[in-house]
């Protein structure tokens, strides 16, 4: 299935493109304290992104894969993204997202996971769902929490690049 776009009361899902690599690269793709948790590592060229973007193009009607840029309906403005993928270790669906500073604290990942994992329940069929968070990050915690994930286990999860791992929370939602 390609990736659909999606809507909620503040925000519109849709598939990201190239041509979002400018904006995500000096919001937040370059921002320190978005990546300090993440899988990926800090860009350090807007072809960093590019590069990242070319690939979840290249992704948009793999079934088991799927990316949402998030887009805040006030100002229309590109703050974030996100996605579902599926997790090989627990068979199934793991979500995460990031978003850019200015826009943490509203609620809008936990409105944002919330439209990723309904899209999954009524489009894939599916009932579980995985996250998980470094152990430091106390307001992903929060988010998993606000959407019913209920802890599983401590464990660890590497960058991308091998060059970081972070201890952390493993969660499970049942629906």
């Amino acid at each position: 299935m390609i990736t659909p776009i999606l809507e909620t009361e503040r925000i519109i899902l849709r598939p990201p493109k190239i041509t979002d690599a400018e904006t995500m690269f000096n919001n937040w793709t370059t921002d320190p304290d978005v990546a300090v948790f993440m899988r990926w590592s800090v860009h350090q060229s807007v072809n960093d992104t590019i590069m990242w973007l070319t690939s979840v193009e290249s992704n948009l009607s793999d079934e088991h894969t799927y990316d949402w840029a998030f887009i805040y309906k006030e100002n229309n403005e590109l703050f974030g993204t996100g996605g579902a993928y599926l997790n090989d270790e627990f068979g199934v669906y793991e979500v995460g997202y990031n978003l850019m500073k200015k826009y943490w604290g509203l609620g809008l990942a936990t409105e944002a996971t919330s439209a990723i994992i309904r899209f999954a329940k009524e489009e894939l069929k599916q009932a579980t769902f995985f996250a998980r968070c470094a152990k430091e990050n106390p307001a992903s915690v929060n988010v998993l929490k606000k959407l019913g994930f209920v802890y599983k286990q401590d464990s660890k999860f590497s960058s991308f690049d091998g060059e970081r791992v972070f201890e952390s929370y493993d969660y499970i939602l049942h629906s």
